[in-house]
């Protein structure tokens, strides 16, 4: 299969879109994006001065996306990788990992000296993100309040 990496840019957020509902719709998440949420969620990224935004595309068919927000911290600036979502009937074919390498390499070229990322400590997302050289941090724990 043949596929490349580029900026998402305005011209793909529906597009991108529709790959997170598809992504998040399967187990383990099971989530119901409207798409109007999915829209708005990577409007904002866009929008977001230097944020990190990819698209996999193969012709103008999108495969996945990798959304990132540029935060500081003490050590020097970092992206939080907030999504990551590959149509499930691709994943396996080397496009999570491409976008991967790519948002890893794009945030290291803008001067970011890490990558973070949020989540399930179950099922295949450990195991892939540790075969792509990341480490579950055990000191950090995720907490949430619902509002």
């Amino acid at each position: 299969m043949s596929f490349r990496i580029e900026r998402l840019v305005e011209d793909h957020i529906e597009r991108g879109a529709r790959v997170l509902m598809s992504a998040y719709a399967r187990p383990p998440w099971n989530e119901d994006w409207s798409l109007q949420a999915a829209i708005e969620n990577l409007t904002y990224v866009v929008e977001t001065p230097r944020s990190l935004a990819l698209i996999a595309l193969d012709g103008d068919d999108a495969l996945g996306i990798a959304l990132g927000i540029r935060q500081r911290r003490p050590a020097g600036p970092v992206i939080y990788l907030d999504e990551l979502s590959v149509l499930p009937d691709r994943q396996g074919m080397g496009i999570g990992k491409a976008l991967l390498d790519s948002a890893c390499e794009t945030a290291r070229a803008e001067g970011c000296n890490s990558l973070w990322l949020v989540s399930q400590r179950t099922g295949a997302s450990p195991k892939f993100y540790a075969n792509n050289g990341f480490r579950m941090n055990a000191d950090l724990a995720l907490y949430a309040r619902s509002l």
